[in-house]
């Protein structure tokens, strides 16, 4: 057995972590930059923009909030994940 798993389930596990518990605007981060519309591919604006009609997603601010709650909730997830990964993994390798 490798070490991979253990490493990945703990990796996923402070991830998880992070996100949950917005450490250093973690969730804030996820939620301004990859989440948010404006950051989305150009040509995408480009063609909403000569459409003449707005992207579905540009209410964006009025939703952040309920979206950063979201992240920090699937975060948990994550973590609880991570840690079931990490705690199966170990066990596996320990000869018994």
């Amino acid at each position: 057995m490798s070490l991979i798993p253990p490493l990945l389930g703990g990796g996923l596990f402070l991830a998880g972590l992070a996100l949950a518990a917005d450490h250093r605007g973690a969730a804030r981060w996820v939620v301004e930059v990859l989440l948010n519309p404006a950051h989305a591919d150009p040509r995408l604006l480009q063609r909403y923009a000569r459409w003449g009609i707005e992207h579905p997603q540009m209410r964006f601010h009025r939703s952040a909030l309920r979206q950063r709650q979201l992240v920090r909730i699937w975060g948990g997830f994550m973590s609880a994940l991570g840690l079931v990964v990490l705690t199966v993994s170990t066990v596996s390798l320990v000869p018994g």
